[in-house]
């Protein structure tokens, strides 16, 4: 029970982390739909992980366990000799729990993993967008500017 709780716990504050990635990568719609389609490929990718990694927490945070019980007043009730059938019986008990544990586990991992490879994508993207955005403004400094009307009759300087 005491492992359970952990991962349930730390499975809350991944759900937590992945939301805020998911809000993060919504507030750069606008921004990623100017730009090519290998950075919109990318954002889409980003959310889906995301998503999937929220989806992972919350299955673990809502799943009901599994886990077995030795009831210790039915055992002292019963029939003599006892500890072989109490063997049995813990031994039954005991892997059914390690088995929830392990599975509550896995998803758990794979949760991460996801929220991990999310936030990675996000953050190349993240750079992709800047780095466009520099060579935009690169390119829009080596324009010649006009004070007074629109067109410009000088001719362009030389490179």
């Amino acid at each position: 029970m005491a492992d359970l709780d952990r991962i349930r716990n730390r499975a809350g504050a991944l759900a937590t982390v992945a939301l805020a990635l998911i809000a993060a990568a919504m507030g750069k719609l606008a921004d990623v739909l100017d730009q090519n389609w290998v950075l919109i490929a990318l954002w889409a990718a980003s959310c889906a992980m995301a998503v999937f990694s929220v989806a992972g927490a919350a299955s673990v945070l809502s799943a009901r366990a599994v886990l077995g019980r030795t009831d210790t007043r039915l055992a002292a009730q019963g029939t003599r000799p006892l500890r072989a059938s109490l063997a049995e019986a813990y031994v039954g008990t005991v892997g059914i729990g390690e088995e929830t544990v392990r599975t509550y586990l896995t998803v758990f991992r794979d949760a991460v993993t996801l929220a991990v490879a999310a936030a990675l994508a996000f953050f190349i993207l993240l750079g992709g967008i800047a780095l466009n955005e520099q060579g935009t403004k690169k390119t829009d400094e080596t324009e010649q500017k006009c004070l007074t009307s629109t067109t410009c009759s000088a001719p362009p300087s030389p490179r």
